[in-house]
């Protein structure tokens, strides 16, 4: 997350590969094999994800143990989608708007809180220790795109 830089090395010769191949289907075999590797980072992370505790929640009524954990997503990513790019994301899925607040038990606001801490609490990453699973997130990522493409040499028929 803060910070961290992941080099993938034969993305060139990826992306011509790629080109040859009909748009829609470049789109949803990326999406899929990216989201493949970041559902990887998505369980390291809800690993770590702090859960409160009996002693705890007795200080906070309004909360609900596993509410941060349980919201951990892989999501599509917008900004990529506007550039017309293909990309995914792994964080806290908000409540819905609407059920949003301090007061709902459902709303993971607080994760922010967690992960960076405040003047009066400490950090307790867990976003930023999922991390250490982005290599064997890009293994699967190289993983799907090359048994994608064997599938696709092996019928001679471009299939999601």
């Amino acid at each position: 997350m803060a910070g961290e830089v992941v080099r993938i090395e034969g993305l060139d010769e990826l992306k011509r590969k790629l080109a040859e191949v009909p748009k829609a289907m470049r789109k949803r075999v990326l999406r899929n094999a990216l989201a493949a590797g970041a559902r990887e980072v998505r369980d390291v992370a809800k690993r770590n994800a702090p859960v409160m505790t009996l002693g705890t929640s007795l200080k906070a009524p309004y909360r609900k143990p596993g509410t941060v954990k349980q919201a951990i997503r892989v999501r599509t990513s917008k900004a990529d989608r506007r550039a017309g790019d293909v990309g995914v994301f792994v964080n806290v899925r908000p409540a819905k708007a609407g059920q949003r607040g301090a007061r709902n038990p459902n709303d993971p606001f607080y994760w922010r809180f967690l992960e960076f801490g405040t003047r009066k609490m400490p950090a307790r990453p867990f976003l930023q220790r999922a991390t250490s699973a982005l290599p064997k997130a890009l293994t699967i990522f190289q993983e799907r795109i090359a048994k994608w493409i064997n599938e696709t040499n092996r019928s001679g028929q471009v299939n999601p």
